[in-house]
């Protein structure tokens, strides 16, 4: 570029410069060093810039960083999320990577809207918006405050392009000519006017769904037509059915879909059988729970001499879903499975799910191999990547496996009896391994409810991570690391399964919580600190509830087209690829594991492609997940109220939150409830009084309860609207 250039031209290629892909905030004189300025143009280059920040098209960051004002490269899409009373925009991934310009002082991963600026956007509701900066002004109300002077994104929505919720699920009220209908002001409105004349079984505060007809725009009221009455909420399997209404989720499946299911053929042809490893003569079994159905993965393992043959076989679930047919279609639109107390709504028909696609025990069934040589260090020296046909010997549930693994018990064969020893050595290091790696030791026990024929909850299940649990959960997760390094590799296009660092400022929240459990911790911005506080936490009397707080400052996992790494596991490269029945990204990774095992398969989607069906199947997870732990909330509120009537109910052991003069906040953490203890229920063996200089309660004979305490508790009465539940202590 020549000193003499035009000041027009010059404003041609800073602007070019300033809107090119990748682009981030730089000082001037990064920009004249991009645009290969000589000294003497410099004068003009910050004119230009002034010029632009003055005239609003450029914007000056802090630092004096330098960028558009607004992003390029044509509208933005995203969804919205409401949190509490407020409204967020997430952007997809195009549109993040075209705020990401943007992001210098300020956060572009969700983007707070002004009511007045959502065009009557809800919830789940997909969007296109449009996005402004706010310059940094000074404002003296907020003078020690430099937060307040920072660059804010400015979002409004344009067009709503898709509803997120396509009924409204709440309770009737005879207002009004034909009454209304109130929700929970986030899958659906607040209140709903309904336009038609209710059903003549329908009575005030029954459960209903109503077919919206238009939505709370401004000053404009919500209307809908009631279109199926669900019953009392009190009533059995009503409060699921309510949960899958307002969360989206179907236990049916469209007619085309169940039809393509039907038509594929329940035996294999030797056709299908051609290029494939033939391993139905080979030691494979599977290991699953007791109530398991689908069968994703079997496994065989094999010493060779200091080293051990590793051979993880999953379901073939894209040789029957092809992509672009209904059946690929809606196990895209689900994403995966969702599994509710009484219930699991798969991602495939049971057909498939349950059927063909499961490696159940002596049937022949084609799998995706990923055969890996381990050494004694426990890395993999050597992969292969084939498409295989199985028939497994044996079907064993974890406590079986358990038994064989701890010599309690056999199998029934030997060489099962004999692999599954191997087995456990080399789960045992792999997991060695993993932590020493710096793997984050954030294991929870798992609450499973058991329900009786009528989906009324009978019983809570505890399910700790035992041997055969973790051998199974090591084998996949080398798996799923292998096939991800392999994938990315070979530079093939697929999604993976990422978990990035947590944030800085959440850390430092966390280290200060952890300060007021009586726990040093430093700056925690190391995986080795974040173990050290896990030793640190072992035993303690609140283990349980400091953990969740850990896992409250992770950041979430997620599916993306790039290779970002797995930070909680300790891993550079991590996809899913062990779960083809019940996730989309795993049938996805599939199809490009084609590519590795050299089998026929169909044109890899593009990386925008990708990158649209790794931000859906990430909501589809956040979605279900949601509508998993409300289902596991309110079966376990109805549990607690069945448990108020029983002559002998379960006793709990509690720990106590807060001491008032009326009694004290109490949470059972292994079932996540947080509940009272009024002071009149304490033991009557003794006289308690509280001291309220020590926020503490003291009986006569010298015993204590504050804050930190355990107890053990039944439950009393249950609120079943908000799961709150008073208790009382016993011996």
């Amino acid at each position: 570029m020549h000193a003499t250039m035009a000041i027009s031209t010059l404003q041609e290629s800073l602007y070019a410069y300033l809107s090119a892909p990748g682009y981030e905030p730089q000082e001037m004189v990064d920009i004249a060093r991009g645009l290969g300025l000589p000294p003497e143009s410099r004068k003009e280059l910050k004119n230009l810039l002034e010029q632009g920040v003055r005239s609003g098209n450029l914007i000056k960051l802090r630092k004096s960083l330098f960028v558009l004002r607004k992003p390029q490269g044509g509208p933005l899409t995203g969804h919205i999320s409401k949190r509490g009373s407020r409204l967020f925009y997430i952007p997809d991934a195009a549109s993040a990577r075209q705020l990401s310009a943007l992001s210098a002082g300020s956060d572009s991963g969700a983007l707070l809207i002004n009511p007045y600026r959502s065009n009557g956007a809800m919830d789940g509701d997909r969007v296109q918006v449009s996005v402004r900066l706010q310059s940094p002004a000074r404002d003296h109300r907020h003078k020690h405050r430099p937060e307040a002077r920072e660059t804010r994104i400015e979002v409004r929505v344009l067009e709503i392009l898709s509803r997120g919720h396509e009924r409204w699920v709440g309770t009737y009220k005879s207002t009004g000519r034909y009454g209304m209908m109130t929700g929970d002001g986030k899958s659906s409105p607040e209140l709903v006017r309904l336009l038609t004349p209710p059903p003549s079984e329908l009575l005030p505060g029954m459960v209903v769904v109503v077919e919206p007809k238009s939505y709370p725009l401004a000053q404009g009221e919500a209307t809908g037509r009631i279109i199926q009455v669900l019953g009392w909420p009190e009533d059995e399997g009503v409060q699921i059915t309510t949960i899958m209404h307002k969360y989206g989720l179907a236990d049916t499946f469209p007619a085309d879909v169940l039809e393509e299911s039907e038509r594929m053929p329940d035996e294999l042809s030797a056709q299908e059988l051609e290029g494939r490893d033939d391993w139905r003569t080979r030691c494979v079994i599977t290991i699953d729970p007791e109530t398991a159905r689908d069968f994703d993965d079997a496994i065989s393992v094999m010493r060779r001499g200091s080293n051990w043959e590793l051979a993880v076989h999953i379901a073939d679930v894209s040789h029957y879903v092809r992509p672009g047919s209904a059946l690929d279609e809606e196990a895209r639109k689900r994403g995966n499975s969702t599994y509710l107390p009484d219930r699991v709504l798969p991602m495939l028909p049971p057909r498939l799910c349950d059927g063909i696609c499961s490696l159940r025990e002596k049937e022949d069934r084609l799998t995706r191999l990923c055969l890996m040589q381990i050494n004694r260090q426990g890395k993999v020296f050597k992969a292969e990547f084939r498409e295989a046909v199985i028939n497994s010997r044996k079907r064993l549930s974890y406590q079986q496996a358990l038994d064989v693994l701890q010599g309690k018990t056999s199998s029934g064969d030997a060489e099962v009896d004999t692999m599954l020893q191997e087995a456990g050595k080399l789960a045992g290091l792999l997991r060695r391994k993993r932590f020493e790696a710096g793997a984050l030791r954030l294991d929870m026990p798992e609450i499973r409810i058991v329900t009786d024929d009528h989906g009324a909850p009978v019983d809570v299940e505890i399910e700790t991570s035992d041997e055969s649990h973790q051998l199974i959960e090591e084998f996949m997760l080398i798996a799923n690391e292998t096939v991800a390094h392999a994938l990315n590799a070979h530079s093939l296009p697929t999604i993976y399964r990422v978990h990035e660092a947590p944030d800085p400022a959440k850390l430092s929240e966390l280290s200060q919580e952890l300060r007021l459990y009586g726990i040093k911790a430093g700056a925690l911005d190391t995986r080795e600190e974040l173990n050290a506080i896990m030793d640190k936490i072992e035993g303690h009397p609140d283990e349980d509830i400091l953990k969740v707080h850990i896992l409250r400052a992770m950041m979430r996992a997620r599916y993306s087209p790039q290779a970002l790494g797995h930070y909680g596991l300790a891993k550079g490269d991590y996809c899913h690829f062990t779960s083809p029945i019940r996730r989309y990204a795993d049938l996805v990774v599939h199809r490009s594991f084609s590519r590795l095992s050299g089998a026929p398969s169909a044109p890899l989607p593009g990386i925008g492609t990708l990158a649209d069906i790794a931000d859906h199947i990430s909501e589809t997870e956040r979605n279900s997940a949601t509508a998993e732990n409300e289902a596991q909330q309110s079966m376990m509120s109805r549990f607690l109220e069945l448990q108020c009537e029983s002559d002998a109910p379960r006793v709990w052991d509690a720990v106590v939150l807060a001491c008032w003069p009326q009694g004290m906040a109490v949470e059972i953490p292994i079932l996540k409830v947080k509940g009272f203890v009024s002071g009149a229920e304490l033991p009557h063996d003794t006289t308690w009084y509280f001291e309220r200089h020590a926020e503490r309660w003291t009986s006569t004979d010298a015993r204590c309860l504050y804050p930190g305490c355990k107890l053990r508790v039944i439950p009393t009465r249950v609120d079943a609207a908000t799961g709150f539940a008073d208790f009382k202590p016993v011996p």
